[in-house]
């Protein structure tokens, strides 16, 4: 697919290992402005202190966070910031940890319906602190989990951001004129049956 330019739009990469495999998260954000190297330097700053202030509580301590990558989306070849002031970021939360696959789908709501406004975060891992049973998340850990995620959009927006789903297609055709972004609204779970991310399995992907 040639590149379609996103004017605005920073992606946002929390780049961590686990067991030696390389996983990330990855989120859009509408800078509400052209892309300057100071805007992309204040995401990907922003983006890492939710992980280590908030997002770590709910992230096993086998996951370390590398960096975070802000890349500039409004043009191709567009600018990058990389973000990366240690390596010893790692998350907070004990247990017996799950293989890698394991996870959990974390639903990203907007203001419209339809799959092209909604999007997914995946969990970077699940513990056994985490759970009620064999394939099941606890209630106690999908509110922690969710209210992480809420906290990022509502730290995004106090920095003048704005984190948005990006569709580039609609009824299976290039959108006329371009992307069309969607606000998230809001992140929720819904339903507390364990997911699967084959690709971060060890020696799959990355």
């Amino acid at each position: 697919m040639p590149f379609v330019p996103a004017p605005n739009i920073v992606m946002v990469e929390w780049r961590c290992t686990r067991n030696n495999q390389q996983i990330e998260n990855r989120l859009m954000v509408d800078a509400l402005a052209a892309p300057t190297p100071a805007i992309l330097q204040d995401i990907a700053q922003t983006a890492w202190d939710w992980w280590e202030n908030n997002h770590a509580n709910v992230i096993s301590t086998e996951v370390n966070l590398r960096e975070v990558v802000a890349t500039d989306l409004s043009v191709q070849n567009g600018g990058q910031y990389t973000y990366a002031p240690d390596t010893t970021t790692v998350g907070l939360l004990g247990g017996f940890d799950l293989p890698n696959e394991v996870s959990m789908c974390v639903s990203l709501r907007t203001g419209s319906r339809g799959r092209s406004a909604r999007g997914r975060w995946y969990s970077l891992s699940v513990t056994d602190a985490q759970l009620s049973g064999t394939n099941t998340m606890s209630p106690a850990a999908i509110t922690a989990l969710t209210s992480s995620i809420n906290a990022l959009l509502t730290t995004l927006t106090n920095a003048g951001y704005a984190a948005v789903i990006v569709s580039y297609r609609t009824n299976n055709a290039p959108r006329p004129g371009g992307p069309v972004y969607f606000v998230i609204t809001s992140a929720t779970i819904v339903d507390d049956i364990l997911d699967s991310m084959r690709r971060r399995k060890p020696g799959v992907g990355s």
